[in-house]
């Protein structure tokens, strides 16, 4: 091994004088890479002429100047070399280049490189779109509104009209709270009212001098009853009653039984324990169905009674006015009053009895 390692080391060739036998020519060539001379060859000289001889790896004869392969001479001898470099430059090759090659490009051999994907790219451009075209359809709504050029809003007008109209039926009377029907509120089946003495608002009994209220309650009937201060002598009662059926209490059809039997009552001309004469008898509209009858009773005096019965579903709804010609008035004196006295008073105080049924 020599003193740089295990790598080839060019051959040395003895010079004439030195190691030779009587100056011979040396059995070799010339210096590495170049060919060898004969002693008489008149090249001889510049190649092989002692120990100024050409170096190793100078250009020899033929090579056009080029040097010839192995190490360059250098300061302190020959540079390193890879043995597999040497190799191919001895064999006349290239420098092994190439993936996984000293010198090559790093990467997986035989396959290039992957190409980074834009799809990231795209993703974001197309959101920012989104992004932008919202924006623009917001600020132009926003600025639409401002500007007042938004259409009202179609549909259906309000019940009762719009307030022109509305204030229209009023300057004629016709207010939705003046005209309404009367009738029960809330859903059947009724029950009898706790308070029957409330159906009579607190105007009308002042202005039918309604006075000492005295309510009633049983199992199938709520009632209340007034005392009446007419004029002069005259005096007499108010009664507001409310039943439902006795055989059961939200039974419809039970109460329209019951209702034609208190119209029978208040009709009935024949009757043994009381003399009635009958002098108006009308349909009203009031509830489900409503009958009005007016007459005259004799118990001690001849009464003027004014009857109106009312059924709403399974209650049925009785107002009875009754006036008498005073306790001084002999028991022939005619009844008090006329139908047309009391029609506008019946149906009134009727109206506020039905609606106070369900509240």
């Amino acid at each position: 091994m020599s003193d740089n390692g295990p790598y080839i080391q060019p051959p040395q060739f003895p010079q004439d004088g030195e190691g030779n036998s009587g100056g011979q020519q040396p059995p070799y060539g010339g210096p590495y890479g170049q060919p060898g001379h004969a002693q008489g060859s008149p090249d001889a000289g510049q190649y092989a002429s002692g120990p100024h001889q050409a170096p190793y790896g100078a250009p020899g004869p033929g090579t056009g100047g080029q040097p010839g392969y192995g190490p360059q001479p250098g300061p302190g001898g020959p540079q390193f070399q890879h043995p597999q470099e040497q190799q191919m430059f001895q064999g006349g090759g290239q420098p092994p280049y190439g993936p996984g090659m000293p010198g090559g490009p790093v990467g997986t051999p035989g396959y290039p490189q992957p190409r980074k994907s834009n799809a990231g790219l795209w993703i974001v451009i197309g959101g920012g779109a989104v992004i932008v075209v919202l924006v623009i359809a917001v600020l132009a709504v926003v600025l639409r509104n401002a500007s007042g050029d938004e259409p009202a809003a179609s549909g259906p007008e309000p019940e009762g009209g719009t307030e022109e109209q509305q204030g229209k039926e009023e300057e004629e009377g016709g207010g939705e709270e003046e005209n309404a029907e009367a009738g029960a509120s809330g859903e059947p089946p009724y029950e009898l009212p706790e308070e029957p003495c409330d159906a009579i608002s607190e105007d009308a009994q002042s202005s039918y001098n309604l006075d000492n209220p005295n309510k009633s309650l049983t199992d199938n009937r709520s009632s209340c009853s007034w005392s009446v201060d007419g004029e002069g002598d005259i005096y007499g009662t108010l009664r507001v009653e409310y039943d439902v059926p006795y055989a059961g209490s939200d039974s419809v059809e039970g109460a329209k039984t019951d209702f034609e039997r208190a119209v029978d009552l208040a009709t009935d001309e024949e009757d043994e324990f009381t003399e009635r004469k009958v002098d108006e008898e009308q349909d009203v509209d009031l509830g489900d169905e409503a009958k009005l009858v007016f007459g005259t009773e004799k118990t001690i005096y001849n009464n003027s009674v004014a009857t109106m019965m009312i059924r709403a579903e399974n209650m049925n709804v009785k107002v009875v006015y009754s006036m008498t010609p005073g306790l001084g008035a002999d028991e022939n004196a005619p009844a008090p009053l006329e139908f047309s006295d009391v029609e506008d008073l019946i149906n009134d105080l009727g109206e506020q009895a039905v609606n106070h049924v369900g509240s």
